[in-house]
């Protein structure tokens, strides 16, 4: 710092201080502009000063202009020699808020290097490693931060999250439970809560409890209220649930969320009644794709195949690659006799199945599986399935092999590797709308597990997020395939549609143990139900890939 012969600050300091305070007033008041403009002056007078790039490049980052901060910080830590602890947090936050994860876990390391102590760059580093998929890693961080002082709703949040992820289930039900202790109103808290209390009790009144006591004293929290339907819904209370979300929209006509779930929970039953709410809400936001999806799902449910299938056209010019629109305009297509619809669901050329690749370390497949399924067995605690998810009588369960320390599952992605490259060269380039996005390369982009109980099953769905999807089976009940296609995939068949024109399911593949089955993510796939004693089980692993 510039000093005066007295030892105090130079008045050129003094001045360029004043100015940073009269600056951090205006931030303060919301103008940003002037803050700015001011701290600009201010850093001309002092240039590289820590404390003044630091507040600038908040200001920056309050105008949603992370890159433009990023680069003031990496200017000032270049020149700065001892290397500010603020600054170096600063770079890892506003890395982590443009969603550069990688380097934002390293920034966050070297933030806490610099200041060991401090609790808030332990849970930034929690947070960058939970977006990375590291659970385990998560929550080592996040307990890290919790003692260092962070101990607030966000920190046991992201704890409870990674060992539900870890399949610590009991422990994250402590964890989140202790979030909702210290705020209430932490709503991220109190929906995971409710959904691993329901998917380990299958009792949707112990579930709903602390949602119930929330909305009591905060009856517009719409995630809570959204959450609550869900969570009847899934346990077969449509009407509850729709009752539920019709209170919300009492309130709060012109609510977007409240309209799509209303809109969710009627389209199979009321598709009219259903159409309503999905109209209000394309009145709202018409390039929402997710409202576009419910919008033209309850037009074609309702028998406005025409209306539907522009509303699928809308969709696809908002994002070409969307499945839901993609999935909506084969269904039109079909019910119209359309030809384009053969070459979406060319069930001859795009579904393959074929055995897995024994994987290194075990001599035959039924070896490798007979492994494979203890390990999956051992990861399925759960009673009830997940909210939102397509499996009824069963459990899912995510697979983070990072959190994983088991030989078995680590194999998995060898054994299906040279399988999904066969798949990948076999269909080829095109450019109709899955082979133009085929790379030859590919990434896994979510993998589970799912154990099925006798009358278990899948209802008809898509895979929204993938290109390439799948379904590899593992164990399968005695029963299996012995009558009419018991628990069989059944493809073609949509979960809606007019109520005066059936569309049946168009192809079917039987289980074999072993057996990988890949199909475009966009085709209605779902399962048969299977009979046989409780002690039967249909277990699988599923992913979907996307082109890398």
């Amino acid at each position: 710092m510039d000093m005066g012969h007295d030892g105090r600050p130079s008045l050129k300091v003094q001045q360029a201080q004043a100015i940073a305070v009269q600056a951090l007033g205006l931030a303060a008041r919301g103008f940003l502009a002037e803050a700015e403009s001011e701290l600009r002056r201010a850093l001309v007078m002092l240039p590289g000063d820590p404390a003044i790039s630091f507040n600038l490049a908040r200001v920056l980052m309050t105008s949603h202009r992370p890159g433009e901060a990023l680069h003031l910080v990496n200017q000032t830590l270049a020149g700065e020699a001892n290397r500010s602890a603020n600054l170096l947090l600063l770079r890892a936050q506003i890395l982590l808020a443009m969603a550069r994860h990688a380097e934002a876990i390293i920034a966050f390391k070297e933030a806490i290097e610099a200041d060991p102590h401090n609790g808030l760059a332990e849970l930034g580093l929690a947070t960058a490693l939970g977006e990375s998929r590291q659970p385990l890693a998560t929550a080592e961080a996040a307990q890290r931060a919790i003692h260092k002082g962070a101990d607030r709703p966000s920190a046991r949040y992201i704890l409870g999250r990674s060992l539900n992820e870890c399949g610590r289930f009991q422990e994250a039900e402590s964890e989140l439970r202790r979030a909702v202790q210290l705020n209430p109103d932490h709503e991220p808290s109190q929906v995971m809560l409710a959904e691993l209390i329901w998917m380990q009790t299958s009792d949707v009144t112990l579930a709903t409890h602390e949602l119930d006591r929330s909305l009591q004293r905060q009856p517009h929290a719409t995630g809570l209220r959204v959450t609550k339907a869900k969570l009847l819904e899934s346990a077969g209370h449509t009407a509850a649930a729709v009752a539920e979300l019709e209170a919300g929209l009492e309130r709060d006509p012109n609510n977007l969320q409240l309209r799509l779930a209303a809109a969710q929970a009627l389209v199979a039953e009321q598709p009219l009644r259903a159409l309503f709410h999905a109209e209000c809400a394309f009145r709202l936001a018409p390039r929402d794709l997710a409202v576009v999806a419910i919008y033209g799902d309850t037009l074609f449910a309702a028998g406005r195949v025409a209306d539907a299938e522009k509303v699928a056209m809308h969709g696809l010019q908002i994002h070409p690659n969307n499945n839901h629109s993609i999935a909506l305009l084969g269904n039109v297509w079909r019910w119209k006799g359309d030809s384009r619809y053969q070459e979406l669901f060319d069930y001859n050329a795009l579904v393959r199945a074929s055995p897995l690749e024994t994987p290194a370390g075990w001599s035959t497949l039924a070896a490798y599986l007979a492994d494979l399924a203890r390990s999956l067995h051992e990861l399925h605690q759960l009673n009830a399935h997940p909210v939102n998810q397509t499996l009824r009588r069963g459990s899912q369960i995510g697979i983070e092999l990072e959190a994983l320390k088991d030989s078995a599952l680590h194999a998995f992605p060898q054994a299906i590797d040279g399988l999904i490259r066969k798949y990948m060269a076999a269909i080829g380039h095109g450019m109709d709308v899955f082979r133009r996005r085929n790379t030859m390369r590919y990434k896994l982009n979510g993998m589970w597990t799912v154990r099925l109980r006798p009358q278990g099953h899948h209802v008809n769905h898509f895979h929204g997020q993938g290109w390439l999807s799948s379904v590899c089976y593992i164990e399968l009940p005695e029963t299996l395939g012995k009558q009419g296609g018991e628990g069989w995939l059944k493809l073609g068949e949509p979960l809606l549609g007019p109520s005066d024109r059936k569309l049946d399911p168009e192809f079917f593949l039987k289980p074999e143990p072993g057996l990988l089955a890949l199909f475009p993510s966009w085709m209605w796939h779902g399962t048969v139900p299977f009979s046989g004693s409780e002690k039967d089980r249909r277990l699988t692993i599923a992913f979907d890939v996307v082109p890398a």
